[in-house]
């Protein structure tokens, strides 16, 4: 399918549009579940419609094999490289982006309730509709400002968050499915149709134990509950261990419930719904579509996001069933380039909010994370102060009597004994399988410690060994052997990257951003020579986020300029007032009493931009209403006046909203040429209505603007108005007249006319023509009568009669 384009504005696609975008020479849509939906388009700079893409214009393209045509938005458009330029649109949906939604809250609430609130409540600004088959009702709110989309999901405690489900954005209808795809027994397979296959394993998130903690606050004292346990298995241990340390804090409404045993439910409860011990396989393919095929015609394997497909790859032995997660689709050759499947995390990646929220929870845990310290050491001793029970043990050479070992047993015989501390001149261990070990927790005397865990407030060294450097929460870590880092606790621009390149500013920001990632960067590295102090390191995380809170604080403030900026540059300038100058003489548009005119003398085109105005005497008054008006916005009026004498009352309103009245100068004073406007922030009706009133002397009214948004505009006339001084076309019709010959043509929808000297000469009314003289030079047929002029004129005329 060839792509097609639209205005901003459009409401009706059935049409063509502006046109279709027949030059392009890729267009390609992205789709993932539960994340982005995005068109890219590569576009030649000598097509027809080059000039026509504009940012806020729409692009119709096939998004799959199975939908219809969807929407997309331009948000960007690139330099031109050789001879080509790269549009990036979004999907129509990503405009409820754009559309706020206040504080709400619900304690029982089902999920089709739940949308129809957030849709109903603003539905007066945009034209979506929601569904779902989720039946469930759970607790629900908006807990601050924020987005429509945002509440469906991307932000903490949004409907994808409570109820999980597959959302399905189809123009403007958006569904949220329990479960949106099929299993239609489709099969991808080596050897048939498949052409291309990566087989990825992510043990990223992989962990093998989980240590949980909450802060729990009494009496202005913060304390970290923890397990006596201390960690509660995932899986059966591998190699190495490794361990996924989490606050449950924020688990907890009431936070004087939290105790061991609560922690230990959520704990189990988190384990139970998230999969921490289960790899994560993708797939990557791309497939021959057999159905396009004459020979497989019957065929019918279409693939959509969502849908459960096989694969079969014979020679490398993999056969996976698995969930398509994320498509990316050829819209000229209407094929897929690649699916990818496996399982992915829920995400609308689309704002600086997301990025606060990260913030957010890191600046928690690394607060939290000294109590969880002081913890420890408060375990530690609890555990070692206080015991009287237990047996000690002093082995002594069975020859010289001389000590050389001291044990201590929590049974009298070494025999019986299952934990065990010893202590010799080799080192310190203990040990929970007995006296032989092995002894898992040591120190020893070459220098060497053996832990699972180690919590320490100072850790000072100069050589650390280790495969993996992690941060406590594991949100962020170094391996060592493969070189990978992964970090998580740093702000990033790729929100802001949608917005237009040439706005320096962000890139000034971005850049920034960037420098301190780099910086980041470089102390991970500086860790293989000297590791800090945990405190110290801290400190410095602590500054970083403080430093990146501001960062994105300007960037939101910018963003927030742009937003404005843009939204100024495409909102309005369409004229609502019909024949605003009086370039059409008085028509019957306006209304009015005593004397108007129209003029257009030297004075008038010297300081107007229509060179033309309307001219009311002595108690005359000109008033036009507008029925046209979409409620629920704003509105800018703008007029150029002049009242050449004073001692005399003039003054222009507006009326709306039934009797409210805006004046833009009512005053005897009087004024040269000058441009008075008024923003209407809360019309609520469908008409607005323009007045102006002289008492006694002329007052002089020209360029008068009614449009929309809150910006006063340079004058336009109204759509369809064309107005010259030999030429007059608006909604009525068309008047063509020349000066000269003093001959005129008007079309209307009642009347088709010649005109000389101001007389009616023809007129073509229905079905007959009247005309005052009538000249034929050839042969002339009325009826079945033909009237043929003798080649000599003196002969006279002969009269046929037909058959």
């Amino acid at each position: 399918m060839i792509p097609i384009l639209y205005k901003a504005d459009t409401t009706e696609f059935e049409t063509y549009g502006i046109g279709a975008l027949s030059e392009c020479t890729l267009c390609e849509v992205t789709e993932e579940r539960n994340g982005a939906f995005e068109c890219t388009l590569k576009y030649l700079v000598t097509g027809r419609l080059f000039a026509e893409l504009k940012n806020e214009r729409l692009i119709k393209a096939k998004p799959n094999d199975t939908s219809e045509e969807q929407l997309f938005r331009i948000y960007r458009i690139t330099t031109p490289i050789n001879g080509i330029v790269t549009i990036y649109a979004q999907h129509i949906s990503y405009d409820l982006s754009n559309i706020a939604e206040l504080m709400w809250s619900s304690a029982m609430i089902s999920t089709s309730l739940a949308m129809s609130r957030l849709f109903t409540k603003t539905a007066s600004t945009h034209n979506f509709k929601c569904s779902t088959d989720f039946s469930s009702a759970k607790p629900f709110s908006v807990s601050k400002p924020m987005s429509v989309r945002a509440c469906l999901g991307g932000s903490e405690g949004s409907m994808l968050d409570r109820w999980g489900g597959e959302y399905e954005w189809d123009n403007f209808n958006v569904i949220l499915h329990s479960k949106r795809g099929k299993d239609n027994g489709v099969v991808i397979e080596y050897g048939k149709n498949l052409t291309d296959m990566e087989h990825n394993n992510d043990f990223t998130d992989v962990y093998t134990d989980l240590l949980p903690y909450a802060v729990f606050s009494d009496e202005n004292t913060e304390k970290v509950i923890t397990l006596s346990e201390i960690t509660l298995p995932i899986i059966d241990r591998p190699t190495r261990q490794k361990t996924l340390i989490k606050d449950f804090t924020e688990f907890f409404e009431d936070k004087s419930s939290i105790n061991e045993n609560s922690l230990r439910n959520k704990a189990k409860e988190f384990i139970k719904e998230n999969p921490l011990g289960v790899e994560t396989p993708t797939l990557t393919v791309a497939f021959e579509p057999l159905w396009k095929r004459p020979e497989y015609s019957a065929i019918l394997e279409r693939v959509s996001l969502c849908d459960t497909v096989t694969i079969r790859h014979s020679a490398l032995g993999i056969t996976a069933k698995s969930k398509v997660i994320k498509t990316v689709y050829d819209s000229l050759a209407e094929k897929y380039v690649s699916i990818t499947l496996g399982t992915a995390k829920s995400n609308f990646v689309n704002t600086v909010g997301d990025i606060k929220t990260e913030l957010s929870e890191v600046k928690n845990k690394t607060e939290h994370f000294p109590l969880l310290i002081n913890t420890a050491v408060k375990n530690a001793t609890s555990l070692i102060t206080g015991q009287n029970g237990g047996y000690v043990v002093i082995n002594t050479n069975s020859v010289s009597g001389q000590p050389y070992e001291l044990l201590i047993l929590d049974e009298p015989t070494i025999e019986s004994a299952v934990n065990v501390w010893r202590w010799n001149v080799g080192g310190l261990g203990f040990s929970k399988n007995g006296y032989n070990g092995p002894y898992e927790t040591a120190i020893t005397s070459d220098g060497q410690i053996v832990a699972d865990f180690i919590t320490s407030g100072t850790l000072t060294a100069n050589i650390i060994k280790a495969g993996v450097i992690s941060s406590f929460d594991n949100s962020s870590w170094w391996d060592l052997e493969s070189g990978e880092v992964h970090l998580k606790a740093y702000a990033t621009t790729d929100s802001l990257n949608k917005l237009e390149e040439s706005v320096s500013d962000v890139t000034k920001k971005t850049a920034e951003l960037q420098v301190n990632a780099d910086k980041l960067s470089s102390t991970v590295s500086s860790l293989t020579t000297t590791v800090e102090t945990i405190d110290s390191t801290l400190e410095t995380e602590q500054e970083r986020v403080t430093d990146a809170e501001n960062k994105i604080s300007v960037l939101e403030q910018t963003a927030d300029n742009l937003s404005v900026k843009i939204e100024e540059q495409y909102v309005g300038g369409i004229n609502y007032i019909q024949n605003s100058t009086g370039l059409n003489g008085m028509s019957d548009d306006w209304e009015y009493t005593g004397k108007v005119s129209t003029g257009t003398s030297t004075d008038i085109s010297s300081n107007t931009s229509s060179n033309s105005c309307f001219i009311l005497s002595s108690s005359s008054t000109l008033s036009q209403t507008v029925n046209e008006i979409v409620p629920d916005r704003s509105y800018t009026v703008s007029i150029r006046a002049r009242k050449p004498y004073s001692s005399y009352t003039a003054y222009f309103y507006i009326q709306y909203n039934g009797v409210k009245k805006e004046y833009l100068f009512n005053t005897t004073d009087s004024f040269d040429w000058t441009d008075f406007s008024v923003v209407l922030p809360d019309v609520s009706d469908s008409s607005i209505t323009i007045c102006a009133y002289s008492r006694y002397a002329p007052l002089y009214i020209s360029d008068i603007m009614l449009t929309d948004g809150s910006i006063a505009r340079k004058w336009t006339p109204a759509p369809n108005e064309i107005y010259t001084n030999e030429v007059k076309i608006d909604r009525k019709g068309i008047e063509v007249s020349n000066s000269k010959s003093k001959q005129k043509t008007v079309i209307t929808n009642t009347e088709f006319s010649g005109y000389y000297n101001n007389e009616k000469i023809f007129t073509l009314n229905k079905d007959e023509t009247q005309t005052k003289k009538t000249t034929v030079d050839g042969e002339l047929t009325i009826g079945k009568t033909k009237f043929i002029p003798m080649a000599d004129i003196s002969q006279g005329l002969n009269i046929v009669i037909l058959d």
